[in-house]
């Protein structure tokens, strides 16, 4: 029903934006280091997904096709609703969760906020060979994702934090003392909040 959503935010939250398209207040769910990036007063283009149940019908917001496919993948998995979707993907970055899955990395799932052993066995068995198509471009319209090392991650850190408008020398600095204080399998988030207390 809806593809995508252009307008100006007029709100942000800790993982929600309000996007004000011509009037309207739409108001999306989003990964939380998407919403920190976010400013209100900018314009901005956010991808779509409408969840529908009995109570609610809520909008669900992404930067990428990728983000919004693996939603759409997280939320197929048993025991995995959409809260708990975007709740993942706010714990780790896209592109090291995808192959973590793919590697069948249940130490390094099992650290994601809300997700225990056997939801980290069930998003293993049941999305491991459909992910794996993603890094060979075989699935029509996927962006190919390669493995993510944890250097790899901190540059990923590094990025959020100069969007939040750190130098690029700051930014790694603090990205790589927070995963030196908290170790590479720490939560994203928890890392994300340890390097904006230290950048300076």
């Amino acid at each position: 029903m809806y593809d995508f959503l252009r307008g100006r935010i007029a709100a942000t939250g800790a993982a929600h934006v309000v996007l004000d398209v011509g009037g309207v207040g739409w108001l999306l769910h989003v990964p939380a280091s998407l919403a920190l990036r976010l400013r209100a007063g900018e314009d901005t283009r956010l991808l779509v997904h409408l969840s529908v149940s009995e109570s609610a019908h809520t909008l669900y917001g992404f930067e990428r096709e990728l983000e919004r496919r693996l939603f759409r993948r997280l939320i197929q998995v048993s025991g995995v609703g959409p809260s708990r979707a975007l709740e993942v993907m706010s714990s780790l970055p896209t592109e090291p969760l995808v192959r973590a899955i793919i590697d069948g990395d249940v130490q390094r799932l099992t650290a994601v906020r809300g997700v225990g052993r056997k939801t980290a066995e069930r998003l293993v068995v049941e999305l491991r060979d459909r992910l794996r198509e993603w890094t060979t471009g075989s699935e029509d319209g996927a962006e190919a994702t390669a493995g993510v090392s944890a250097p790899e991650l901190a540059d990923d850190l590094a990025r959020v934090l100069m969007d939040l408008g750190s130098l690029q020398a700051v930014a790694q600095r603090a990205a790589d003392q927070a995963r030196a204080a908290l170790g590479t399998d720490a939560d994203f988030q928890e890392l994300l909040r340890h390097a904006l207390r230290s950048r300076t």
